[in-house]
């Protein structure tokens, strides 16, 4: 039978949404796999962003685990796109993990048509909700492709150790969400975008 494909959302940012959607995020409400606790910390960090120099192969690995091998990136979950004012693509998300170093990053990439009609920069993120975990990292359309890694945390800093990558696209205060994978083995929530809300949501789309 064929894979029922993930029900996906992007973000409507008109003017009207701006300034409606203060602290409320887009999504249907999913189940969570493990209860939405309190964080124990909170911390969040800039760090910079690179640009990829090379086209990167984005195809998800299921289960990301500890290798023999070193590969650098181990895509996880699925790329979210980033829709702009309603009309138009800027580019899409998606989390990886550096193998080689431990830890968590995310992965952008400019769709050329939003650079040629619109452009601008885009602040790229990796967050949990389990401990309140942000780093965050600028871009700009000089490259199609940028990573960046939270490079102060490994993928088990957060308790349970779940994390999702995101991207905010010129200032808007409005963060599209890529998946939210917990590193047990298991996607826990799909894609959810959002205004107002600094760190990864929760499964139920709330903010912790």
């Amino acid at each position: 039978m064929p894979r029922a494909r993930k029900f996906r959302r992007t973000i409507a940012m008109t003017t009207a949404v701006l300034a409606l959607a203060g602290g409320s995020a887009f999504g249907a409400a999913t189940t969570a796999t493990a209860a939405d606790a309190a964080p124990a910390t909170s911390s969040v960090t800039d760090g910079t962003a690179h640009p990829a120099q090379h086209d990167v192969p984005r195809t998800s690995t299921a289960t990301p685990g500890m290798t023999t091998s070193c590969n650098p990136r181990v895509w996880v979950g699925d790329k979210a796109p980033y829709g702009w004012q309603g009309w138009i693509t800027a580019g899409w998300v998606q989390q990886y993990w550096n193998q080689c170093t431990d830890h968590v990053g995310v992965f952008w990439w400019w769709n050329q048509d939003f650079i040629n009609r619109v452009g601008g920069t885009a602040t790229i993120k990796v967050s949990s909700p389990y401990g309140r975990l942000l780093a965050a990292g600028s871009v700009n359309t000089s490259s199609t492709q940028w990573y960046f890694e939270a490079s102060q945390w490994t993928h088990g800093t957060p308790n349970p150790d779940a994390w999702r990558a995101g991207a905010e696209v010129n200032s808007s205060g409005c963060t599209e969400w890529a998946t939210l994978h917990w590193y047990g083995g298991q996607d826990w929530d799909g894609d959810r975008g959002g205004c107002n809300n600094p760190y990864a949501p929760y499964p139920n789309g709330t903010q912790p």
